[in-house]
């Protein structure tokens, strides 16, 4: 059985028992932000990091659902701290980001899952016909904010070495139809994750993008029709969404040493997709 495949929660945990202890706690005694926890592929994130042995601070706007979550993941023996706060407002990424390195006791891994929430009018719009400000707004909420957290940690992980995932797609590396204001938001991401990678790489602090496909989320498949969900469904060579764990998934191994030696790369979570394009 695949550690992806395994049961609910308790019962991985039997399972992780009678497993090498490197195969358990890949993330042991690190210390991570994770910004946009109370999404979907958020609360996953949380969820696996804590289980693989890191100490998270969990930072969303929606303070009672971040509360709840952090509670969950201390009835199971992790340690997290929630810290409500809109990233989008003028200097909260760095309050964030200091208030989660002073209540750790350090930063290593920095994950930003923040990010415009879709509007269909938006998205069926040309690029022609999209305003400035509105374009601004999703900037603001998906380049700016991961701007600013990384602003923040680089002068705090330049002490140790860190890791920086950010949230992008794959509309950003191959286009769409539709969708432009969203798609150049998500490619400033990849300039972003690369222009780090490459300026403080000597002070051992990597950097990635995920490019995300489908994923099954309340924001995407949540709004679709059943006709819509299995026509996307079918653009994988998976034939099916992907599911929020197995991002976290892909996030946890990026955060770990295992790719020690990979830095500011996308990495692409479609089931394929972007292959056959």
């Amino acid at each position: 059985m695949s550690l992806l495949k395994a049961p609910a929660y308790p019962i991985r945990i039997k399972l992780y028992e009678t497993l090498p202890k490197w195969m358990v706690m890949l993330l042991d005694g690190r210390r991570a932000l994770i910004a946009g926890a109370t999404s979907e592929i958020g609360q996953e994130t949380a969820r696996v990091f804590t289980e693989h042995g890191a100490r998270v601070a969990l930072v969303a706007r929606r303070a009672n659902l971040l509360r709840s979550l952090a509670s969950e993941i201390k009835s199971r023996g992790g340690e997290a701290i929630p810290i409500p706060a809109d990233l989008t407002r003028p200097g909260e990424a760095a309050k964030v980001v200091k208030a989660a390195a002073q209540k750790l006791g350090g930063l290593d891994v920095l994950v930003s899952f923040v990010g415009a929430r879709l509007d269909p009018s938006t998205w069926y719009k040309g690029i022609d016909k999209v305003d400035v400000h509105t374009i601004r707004g999703i900037m603001d909420a998906d380049f700016f904010t991961a701007l600013s957290l990384a602003q923040a940690a680089i002068p705090i992980m330049s002490r140790r070495g860190g890791v920086m995932i950010f949230t992008s797609s794959t509309p950003a590396l191959t286009w769409y139809t539709h969708g432009a204001a969203y798609s150049l938001a998500k490619l400033t991401l990849v300039g972003l994750m690369k222009s780090i990678a490459a300026e403080y790489n000597r002070l051992r602090i990597r950097t990635y993008a995920l490019a995300l496909g489908n994923i099954k989320t309340s924001a995407t498949y949540g709004r679709l029709k059943p006709s819509e969900r299995r026509m996307l469904a079918q653009e994988s060579p998976m034939k099916r969404w992907g599911e929020p764990r197995e991002v976290a998934t892909v996030a946890l191994a990026l955060a770990s040493d295992l790719f020690s030696y990979v830095n500011g790369q996308v990495i692409v979570v479609d089931g394929g997709t972007v292959m056959l394009s």
